[in-house]
């Protein structure tokens, strides 16, 4: 299965999608040759991000996705047409299991675990559309503190492209509380947004996607202290006037 759902049944107006929850690769692939150590660290997966989405599915009484493959098997946050969507190097490290695939095996990972998690996720989507107000949709994402030799300070970073509403909405609700917010950072929106895109911008629905950096949610304390600010940040948004009724564009 290439995708697991939390709460189906989730009364939320709410939407939570986390395409790299997981660093699980089948015994088919043989680890893409990668030692577990190499898969343990942040290239296979985003750390900490899904026991995250799994609390705030559960705090916000909201439907989650969560795939259930590594991003090293296929990157559902990439359209079918662009680079990394099958990464043959990240972070320095060679992938040569991902090296001159045919086009038979690249459609073989977009059909096992790409496809079924994008039509999962839209199915979940429809169900949340109503006249009253619009869904909001929340892609979950963790990023590594240092890149490239680079020091990354943001505690949290808030991607978008052509829709700011929801992230300068959680932006200054966490500017209020201290915390050293990324706009469009440590990655633009701009670039890295295909699920947004696909199932928030088609569709007109406020969305962001969040990025809470490594090293504060990869212990349970971290995890579950973001769950809690995560959780109070979404619940009053949806009670600000410019966001409760808001409907389709």
């Amino acid at each position: 299965m290439a995708f697991e759902i939390i709460n189906p049944d989730g009364m939320a107006d709410i939407i939570l999608i986390s395409e790299h929850a997981s660093n699980h690769i089948p015994d088919e692939y043989n680890n893409l040759g990668l030692s577990e150590e190499l898969l343990e660290l942040h290239i296979a997966w985003d750390i900490g991000i899904g026991q995250v989405t799994r609390n705030l599915s559960e705090m916000l009484d909201a439907p989650a996705i969560l795939a259930r493959f590594s991003r090293l098997l296929i990157d559902a946050n990439r359209g079918l047409e662009q680079d990394g969507l099958i990464p043959g190097k990240t972070d320095s490290h060679i992938i040569a299991a991902n090296q001159n695939l045919s086009k038979d095996d690249i459609n073989q990972r977009i059909d096992q675990f790409y496809t079924p998690f994008h039509d999962q996720a839209n199915m979940l989507v429809q169900t949340k559309i109503n006249n009253t107000y619009a869904p909001l949709i929340l892609n979950m994402h963790s990023f590594t503190p240092v890149m490239n030799g680079q020091k990354r300070p943001w505690h949290i970073g808030l991607l978008w492209d052509k829709d700011d509403r929801l992230a300068m909405a959680v932006k200054r609700l966490l500017d209020a509380r201290g915390y050293c917010v990324g706009d469009n950072k440590p990655y633009t929106g701009r670039e890295l947004n295909h699920t947004m895109k696909t199932h928030g911008t088609r569709h007109g629905f406020p969305h962001v996607n969040i990025e809470v950096r490594q090293d504060e949610i990869n212990h349970i304390a971290g995890i579950d202290k973001w769950s809690k600010i995560l959780c109070e940040i979404i619940t009053e948004i949806r009670t600000l006037p410019e966001m409760s009724h808001i409907k389709h564009y």
